[in-house]
C-alpha cells in the first residue's frame, strides 16, 4: 500500500483528497492543526511545525513517501500568516521531504494553487518576487496597503516555484513529478460562509460560471488522484486549473502564446 501525505486533511478540499486517495488504495497520513484528528498534528505557518511534521510524517511512513498533496492554506489579510502557511508550508515541507520522495523512485508531488492567480489583475510582483528570494518580510512590506493580496501574493510565488522547481535536477531530475492545481470556487463549506459575506458573497456570485455551478470538491479531489498516481508521471511543472472555465472564459485570447524568443536565443537553449 503506498503512502500519501496529505496537508489540511480534515475538512474541505483536504478531506476530500484524503477520502480519494483512500479509496484508490493509498494510505494517507493526514496533517492538521492540532485538534482537528489528524494522524500528524502540526502548525505547518511556522518553522517549529514544519519541523515536527517532517519528523512524524518519517516515522510513521517508516521513511517510505509515494505522493503529497500539499494542500493547506489560508486566507486572510494577514501576509506573514499566509505567507508562513501558503508558501512556506508548501516549499519548505517539499524540500524536507524531496530526499524521501527521490528515494521511493517516482513519487509524485501535487500542490493546491488556485485559479486567483490568473484571474486577479495586479498581483504586486515585488512581492511574489521577494517571497522567492527568501525575504518574507520585504514581501509582506510591500502589502501594507493592501494585505487582501496576500493569498494571491502567496500561491503565484508557489506557482512560480513549482514552475522553475519541477524540471530540475532536484525534482524530475530525482524522479519526482511535481504540478500544481488551481482550483476556482469549490462548493465546500469555507465557501458557504464566503457566500453568505455581505462583502465576498456578491463578488463571488458574479463570476462567470459556464457549466451553470460551483466546482465539487470531488472533481478537484480526482485531479489530485490522478496526479499522484503513476498515470501522472510524464504531467511535469504544469498549473492546471479546474474552476469550471471561468479563467478560460475571461482570458481565452491570452493563452497559447506564442514563443517570443529569436533564434539564436533558441539555439543558445539547446547548446548548439
Amino acid at each position: 500500500m503506498p503512502n500519501a501525505v496529505v496537508t489540511g486533511s480534515q475538512s474541505g478540499l483536504g478531506l476530500a483528497i484524503r477520502r480519494e486517495l483512500e479509496s484508490k488504495g493509498w494510505r494517507v497520513l493526514g496533517v492538521d492543526l492540532p485538534g482537528k484528528g489528524a494522524e500528524i498534528s502540526a502548525d505547518l505557518s511556522n518553522d517549529g511545525g514544519r519541523e515536527a511534521a517532517v519528523r512524524a510524517i518519517l516515522e510513521l511512513s517508516d521513511g517510505r513517501i509515494e505522493g503529497v498533496a500539499a494542500n493547506a492554506g489560508i486566507d486572510i489579510p494577514k501576509p506573514e500568516v499566509v505567507f508562513g502557511l501558503n508558501y512556506h508550508g508548501v516549499v519548505d515541507l517539499l524540500n524536507r521531504l524531496r530526499p524521501t520522495l527521490a528515494a521511493a523512485g517516482g513519487a509524485r508531488v501535487a500542490v493546491t494553487a488556485s485559479n486567483s492567480i490568473l484571474v486577479t489583475p495586479g498581483i504586486p510582483a515585488a512581492s511574489v518576487q521577494s517571497l522567492l528570494d527568501g525575504n518574507p518580510i520585504r514581501a509582506a512590506r510591500l502589502l501594507e496597503a493592501q494585505p487582501a493580496l496576500a493569498y494571491q501574493v502567496s500561491k503565484m510565488a508557489v506557482a512560480r516555484w513549482i514552475r522553475e522547481s519541477a524540471p530540475g535536477p532536484n525534482w524530475a531530475g530525482a524522479g519526482i513529478s511535481m504540478n500544481g492545481v488551481c482550483p476556482g470556487p469549490v462548493m465546500t463549506a469555507l465557501l458557504e460562509r464566503d457566500l453568505a459575506d455581505p462583502r465576498k458573497g456578491p463578488a463571488i456570485r458574479k463570476l462567470p460560471r459556464p457549466l451553470g455551478e460551483f466546482t465539487t470538491p470531488e472533481a478537484v479531489a480526482g485531479l489530485f488522484e490522478f496526479l499522484l498516481s503513476p498515470r501522472a508521471r510524464f504531467v511535469v511543472g504544469q498549473l492546471i486549473c479546474i474552476d469550471g472555465g471561468i479563467e478560460a472564459g475571461w482570458r481565452a485570447n491570452d493563452w497559447p502564446r506564442v514563443w517570443d524568443i529569436d533564434l539564436p536565443a533558441f539555439r543558445r537553449l539547446l547548446g548548439s
